[in-house]
């Protein structure tokens, strides 16, 4: 701050009221330049804000669709894993039907074996007993 003198009645000299104006104007004009540059600041640092809140949410609405996407593939995943269910039970019990199925032409075939074995041990006694056998 100037240096300044007061006078007989107490008050300060012109220049020295002069001096003192123009020290406050050079620092209210500092004090602006400052606050300028802060704004600056501030405007630049909000820009960023903005293009980064930009960004997150471009990344949340991509990762709500891989979300959805995922979800749509596990809900099929759980449809097909049902269906597969249901066919390997369908296919159990086909093969019980078959098993039993086979069981009966087993049973079937060991009597008609029997069946045969006697016609022909009945056809070879017949022979032997018009042979003379």
């Amino acid at each position: 701050m100037p240096r300044t003198t007061i006078g007989p009645c107490g008050m300060l000299s012109a220049v020295d009221v002069e001096r003192t104006i123009q020290f406050i104007l050079e620092l209210q004009a500092k004090a602006e330049a400052r606050m300028d540059k802060s704004e600056a600041r501030m405007d630049r640092s909000d820009a960023r804000m903005a293009a980064s809140d930009a960004r997150v949410a471009a990344m949340d609405k991509r990762m709500d669709k891989r979300m959805d996407a995922i979800t749509k593939l596990l809900q099929q995943g759980m449809r097909m894993v049902g269906q597969t269910q249901t066919q390997i039970a369908d296919l159990a019990r086909e093969l019980k039907e078959l098993a039993a199925a086979q069981k009966e032409l087993a049973a079937a075939q060991k009597a008609t074996d029997k069946s045969l074995k006697a016609l022909i041990d009945s056809l070879r006694n017949g022979r032997n007993r018009r042979n003379g056998h």
